[in-house]
């Protein structure tokens, strides 16, 4: 069964949603990518992660279900924002334990800024294909020069991602932009549910919201933070990302005290997609046992 949490922080509306709150083991938070959503982890939160602790799914700031205050301006999405407010949630939601910071993306930089902001929540961090720096490349990097050009921008922008809400089909075939080879995306087994247990999310996204995402991202650059990151932390990548460049995953290797980086030959933005049994074989070792390098 699972619970809905609905969190009032510094005017934010932060969602999560636990899986088995009354399991045994260290807490798991798991934290979504940019225009995703807590229901892109429905599938992995009651299976791969459920077995080690009790498992949360928790909203980026102004993602849907969860909402930016009314009086919020684009200068006041800041990486000190995001892992402060999200902090505050996962204390809400876990008291004073620790907790395994998992995630993916805009996720798995919010977990490293977090990480970095308060070590003493952070049993241990699993990054995939995370980034410290917020310049993307492909789709989305277009996306980034595209949205701050005015008026005509943001409707560009609100545009494309408008088109994603129509059809179903539609929806399933925008998410070969993430995937170095499409096909293995859609030959995942799981693919139809994921996409049914997203696109309810999706199809209520805040696009202003998003557009201060796109717009402010490029400029956000946490490297000097990493070192502040004393938990053990787990690096997944892919070396064919087409979203966000794969050297960002080596910049948080280098700089992150604690630091096994992983990396998947042949394979893009979505390795819990494109590579399931290595990325699942991968997750479960380091949640066995995190290695702390010598």
């Amino acid at each position: 069964m699972i619970i809905t949490h609905n969190m009032q922080i510094e005017g934010h509306e932060l969602v999560a949603l636990s899986f088995n709150p009354d399991a045994f083991g260290t807490p798991i938070i798991l934290i979504h990518g940019i225009t995703a959503s807590v229901g892109t982890w429905i599938a992995d939160g009651e299976s791969l992660f459920a077995q080690y602790g009790p498992v949360y799914a928790l909203s980026l700031p102004g993602h849907y279900p969860a909402v930016l205050p009314s009086d919020f301006q684009q200068d006041d999405l800041t990486a000190e924002m995001i892992a402060r407010v999200l902090t505050a949630a996962i204390r809400e939601l876990i008291g004073e334990q620790t907790a395994v910071l998992v995630g993916h993306s805009t996720g798995a930089f919010a977990v490293l800024a977090i990480a970095a902001h308060a070590p003493e929540i952070t049993h241990s961090v699993i990054c995939i294909a995370g980034f410290a720096q917020g310049r993307w490349i492909g789709p989305l990097g277009i996306a980034q020069r595209v949205v701050p050009h005015g008026a005509i921008g943001k409707i560009v922008f609100k545009a494309a991602y408008l088109s994603n809400r129509r059809p179903r089909w539609w929806f399933k075939a925008s998410l070969r932009i993430y995937a170095a080879d499409p096909s293995v995306i859609f030959a995942f087994p799981f693919i139809d549910a994921i996409i049914d247990n997203s696109r309810p999310y999706y199809k209520h996204l805040d696009l202003d919201a998003m557009a201060h995402y796109f717009i402010v991202m490029p400029d956000i650059d946490i490297e000097t933070w990493l070192p502040r990151i004393s938990a053990p932390t787990l690096i997944l990548v892919g070396d064919s990302d087409p979203i966000v460049p794969s050297a960002q995953s080596d910049l948080i290797a280098a700089h992150v005290p604690h630091a096994q980086l992983n990396v998947l030959k042949g394979v893009g933005h979505v390795p819990m997609f494109e590579r399931y049994d290595d990325y699942t074989r991968m997750v479960d070792e380091w949640l066995r046992e995190p290695s702390v390098p010598i």
